[in-house]
Order: structure tokens, then C-alpha cells, then sequence
């Protein structure tokens, strides 16, 4: 008999030792959860905040920002302090990722629009199209002008893209 209660007191103290360290356990995992969901809105909140800044900042370059259906367009008329561009994104409506890039200069002379280069998009970057006509240079050029990278500017169309659907 008294190895019954014996055995008994024991399952039931295993058994409360078990359900209390399960409730610390669920305790930990809601905290972690919390803490994972508020870092993602800390870091969408940066994001959205970096992203409004580089339009802000793009809009004082002159640069005009248009969306037609899937084609995110930068565009910047001839100035004084700088050249006139168009860099057009198509942009997947499924995965909202920039699929391709194409880029339009003119002539500095006779002000005639020079042939369209297009590039790719791998890994976020733009990098030259293999089946048409490119050139890294003449991007890198208007990059610069911008102040930004091309990294910057695909992730931005993406951000505009998403934002402005």
C-alpha cells in the first residue's frame, strides 16, 4: 500500500514538474514569436522610411517617376547640371520583382535619343543582356548621377511598384 501512494505521489509530482515546464516553454515561445513579429515591422517600418527618402531624393534630381500597368518608368529631362535618361523596369505583377531593365540617352549635341540598351536583372543587380544591345557604362554613368546604386534602384522600383499598385 505504501509503495501504491508512494508511486502515485510520484507520477503526479512528474506529472506537475512536466505541465509547469511546458507552460515555461510556451511562455518562451510566444515571447520569441513577439520579439520575430516585432523586428519584421521594425525593419518594414526602416525600409518603407529608407525608401520614401530615396524618392524624395530622386524627386529633387528631377527625376519623374511614372507607372504604366507593369512598367515603372524614371525619367529626367535635359538640365544644366545634368543629362536627360529614361530607365524603364518591367516589373512581374505576380512575384513583384523587376524582371528587366531598359535605359533610353540622348545625344549631347544633336539632342536625337540614342538606341534603347536593355539589361538584365540577376540576384537584385543589373547586369548586361545578353541577347540585345547594352551597355554597363552608360548605366553606371546615370547611376552615379543619382548617387545611388543599382542594387538601390531595383529595390526601390520594387518597393514603388508594391506600394503604388
Amino acid at each position: 500500500m505504501k509503495r501504491l501512494v508512494l508511486v502515485l505521489l510520484l507520477v503526479g509530482v512528474s506529472l506537475t514538474a512536466i505541465g509547469c515546464n511546458s507552460s515555461k516553454n510556451n511562455e518562451e515561445k510566444l515571447a520569441t514569436s513577439s520579439s520575430v513579429e516585432q523586428t519584421t515591422e521594425n525593419t518594414s517600418v526602416k525600409k518603407d522610411k529608407k525608401m520614401k527618402e530615396i524618392q524624395e531624393d530622386l524627386e529633387e534630381k528631377a527625376v519623374e517617376i511614372n507607372q504604366y500597368s507593369e512598367i515603372l518608368s524614371f525619367t529626367r529631362e535635359k538640365g544644366i547640371d545634368y543629362d536627360y535618361f529614361e530607365l524603364d523596369f518591367v516589373i512581374s505583377n505576380k512575384t513583384n520583382e523587376v524582371l528587366e531593365s531598359s535605359l533610353v540617352l540622348k545625344g549631347n549635341v544633336d539632342g536625337e535619343k540614342k538606341e534603347t540598351l536593355h539589361y538584365d536583372v540577376s540576384k537584385g543587380r543589373l547586369v548586361e543582356s545578353s541577347y540585345s544591345n547594352t551597355d554597363i557604362n552608360a548605366l553606371a554613368e546615370v547611376l552615379k548621377s543619382l548617387d545611388y546604386s543599382d542594387k538601390d534602384i531595383v529595390d526601390f522600383a520594387q518597393w514603388y511598384y508594391q506600394k503604388n499598385k
